[in-house]
């Protein structure tokens, strides 16, 4: 049966539409960029690069990590912590978590470079440069927020900024988001439609030809010793072909580490 939510306004049924104050403020800072990349269309091939050494550098096959680190510190500062799901299908990735909703500073880190938010020691990602190598394996990332909803797409970006600077092979992807109604996403899309009935923060990535087998090799490496030093994640699942569930819990001094139906105890110091 395809999942699907009550018609209406997204806000309906808890996710803002484009229209609240976060798609407001998105639309006037990319008109901010705009008129900046006008001003100085230098800085539409510095970017560009930024994003492309990011992509191809020290974070290049870490995208999965970089994903389930922004999710822990959605997390960090939820009362109980909460839950993880990553789902991989041979045409999309998702991240969901049960965090705080995204606000201003977060967006604002998200569309510019060396702008984290982290604050804490909890926070050990929190839309970092890390997460920006989600473009190395797709060309339109999506979010999903209870606050917000709003997608980065290359092709979007080149039809901005091609008149602005011509001649050029790529554009900054990450300054030129644009606000979607998550309802019709949704009803579109039945596994994003079923995460959305419990998550407050849904990443959704198309994939690139051949990213695949990187990305299933990066869940199966997956270190489950993650979740001792990120407690606040209850539950951490990854659901490929197979499904695998990782749980926190303590008793005592002691951690106690799930992985499926094998528990480790753990002690740290």
């Amino acid at each position: 049966m395809r999942n699907s939510f009550t018609p209406g306004s997204a806000s309906g049924n808890g996710w803002e539409g484009p229209d609240g104050p976060l798609g407001v403020y998105i639309r006037d800072e990319v008109k901010n960029s705009i008129e900046a990349y006008k001003k100085q269309p230098l800085l539409v091939e510095e970017h560009a690069n930024t994003e492309d050494d990011l992509v191809q550098g020290g974070y290049a096959n870490r995208q999965l990590f970089e994903l389930v680190q922004n999710s822990a510190d959605a997390l960090a500062n939820k009362e109980g912590g909460g839950r993880i799901e990553v789902r991989l299908t041979n045409d999309y990735l998702y991240c969901a978590d049960e965090g705080l909703p995204i606000d201003k500073d977060g967006v604002k880190s998200l569309m510019f470079s060396r702008m984290s938010t982290k604050v804490g020691t909890k926070q050990i990602g929190r839309f970092g440069l890390g997460f920006k190598s989600v473009l190395g394996i797709t060309d339109k990332p999506e979010f999903f927020s209870r606050s917000v909803s709003f997608c980065f797409d290359s092709l979007n970006a080149e039809r901005l900024l091609r008149s602005i600077a011509p001649g050029y092979n790529d554009y900054p992807v990450l300054r030129c988001p644009k606000s979607v109604n998550p309802e019709l996403s949704f009803n579109e899309d039945p596994i994003l439609a079923k995460l959305a009935h419990w998550a407050t923060n849904i990443i959704r990535l198309s994939l690139k030809p051949g990213v695949y087998d990187s990305l299933s090799e990066q869940i199966t490496s997956f270190p489950p010793e993650v979740l001792l030093f990120v407690p606040h994640v209850r539950q951490l699942v990854f659901c490929t072909e197979n499904t695998l569930e990782l749980s926190i819990d303590k008793e005592g001094d002691q951690y106690l580490l799930g992985e499926g139906d094998n528990i480790t105890r753990w002690k740290l110091f």
